[in-house]
């Protein structure tokens, strides 16, 4: 019977690295030769320890998940021959004055399902709560898992609801609400900011603060929250939070329209999309495009 593995991608240090497996239809892992040789059983280092009995045990036909950190997956496939020994080593990080025998150079061939997840190497999945892994499960680079542990996860890659970008955290709620606020009309033919409150970040009384304040082409208020990844039940109580609060300070505002602009995918949970709905809550779905073009 095949067994079940999960390979950890480090793109926080390599962070081009989830591409080349995607491209090359690998996965990889570190500690080089001749420091850490395969079949040395004498190093105390426990990551190594687990990583090498891991990849003796490995065989082709064993299934294999790629995953990210916060709880995404890349991909799931079938292992189909190990490059894995000390004199196999062929580094994805090429060598350099700080790696002088590169990085990740154990390699585990595989053939990615291709009707399972996202196609685009730019879109990864971030698993519902129903199918994520425990805290044993994701602790190390390599691990073996259940194998009833890989339907769960199959059925959720399959489902574009949980497909999000691979970009980064770093900034991007912020960078979209600066966005917003200087071009206001993307969001919508007409949007403006707000003339009489500040635009960004506005501070209520209890230092809680909404994202962007704008005003459409009908002269109401539009208080606008960004997040990076889809939306839930608890991200709409806050916008109708801070609708509540605007409507209280400002009486002569009027009613308010409460837009959430997200990211993740443009298909919402249904149950997700009928609570904004109550709540009168408008989803905006926003796709971060850059062009590129020659200089002049």
């Amino acid at each position: 019977m095949p067994q079940f593995w999960r390979v950890h991608c480090h793109i926080g240090h390599h962070p081009g690295q989830w591409q080349f497996w995607f491209r090359e239809q690998c996965c990889a892992v570190g500690w080089a030769p001749p420091e850490w040789t395969l079949n040395d059983g004498l190093s105390e280092h426990r990551g190594w320890v687990v990583a090498r009995n891991a990849l003796k045990r490995m065989r082709p036909g064993d299934w294999i998940v790629a995953t990210l950190p916060d709880s995404r997956v890349g991909r799931l496939g079938r292992i189909v021959e190990l490059a894995v020994n000390d004199e196999e080593w062929n580094p994805i990080v090429p060598r350099s004055r700080t790696l002088p025998n590169g990085e990740n150079g154990r390699r585990i061939l595989v053939r990615w399902e291709l009707d399972t997840g996202p196609d685009d190497p730019s879109k990864v999945v971030l698993l519902p709560a129903t199918a994520r892994l425990n805290r044993g499960e994701v602790l190390g680079t390599v691990r073996s898992l259940p194998l009833e542990r890989l339907e769960p996860i199959r059925n959720a890659m399959r489902d574009e609801v949980n497909w999000v970008s691979l970009a980064g955290r770093f900034s991007m709620e912020t960078a979209l609400s600066d966005y917003l606020s200087v071009h206001p009309q993307r969001l919508e033919s007409g949007m403006i900011a707000c003339p009489s409150v500040e635009v960004r970040e506005f501070t209520f009384p209890d230092r809680k603060r909404a994202d962007v304040i704008l005003q459409d082409r009908k002269g109401r208020v539009a208080i606008v929250e960004c997040k990076q990844n889809g939306p839930t039940e608890a991200d709409i109580n806050q916008v109708v939070g801070y609708r509540t609060k605007i409507e209280q300070q400002f009486p002569e505002f009027g009613a308010s329209r409460t837009l959430l602009v997200h990211g993740g995918s443009r298909r919402v949970l249904p149950e997700v999309s009928a609570y904004a709905k109550r709540c009168t809550v408008e989803l905006i779905y926003f796709e971060l495009s850059v062009s590129f073009s020659d200089s002049r």
